[in-house]
């Protein structure tokens, strides 16, 4: 068992010094990356003289576990940042592109300076009785 640990613990070395090496343009996730499994090869060796195997196993599982949801909080940010540029462009290619709207009150104006209403050549209701003492 104590082969398996000292195996993992070489393996997240090896990981960490590879994601340090590689050249990135997001330097927080490649941090986050190597820093977990850094802590992880440490607790794991801290704990395998002084706790029983699964112990350990459990420690690198629940480090692991909190690097990767650092690690995709990252991303969501990420993903939730390009998300409203995406937005403010699109707003602004609107904005060019529509033409500009007349004020409220010229709209007015023009409403006013039309006929209100044109008498329909049909009759209806009152409208069918004449006037009472003028003579039909």
């Amino acid at each position: 068992m104590i082969k398996l640990l000292i195996w993992l613990m070489i393996a997240a070395a090896v990981m960490a010094g590879v994601v340090f090496f590689k050249k990135t343009e997001n330097k927080k996730k490649t941090y986050i990356v190597a820093v977990g499994s850094l802590l992880a090869a440490a607790v794991a060796l801290w704990m395998q003289g002084s706790f029983a195997w699964h112990m350990s196993l459990l420690a690198i599982l629940g480090l692991s576990l909190v690097t990767a949801l650092l690690f995709m909080k990252m991303e969501e940010r990420e993903q939730q940042e390009k998300e409203r540029l995406k937005q403010e462009r699109k707003d602004r290619k609107k904005q060019a592109v529509e033409p500009p709207k007349p004020p409220k009150a010229e709209k007015e104006a023009e409403n006013e300076a039309q006929p209100i209403r044109e008498k329909s050549e049909r009759v209806f209701g009152m409208e069918s009785i004449g006037p009472v003492g003028k003579g039909s």
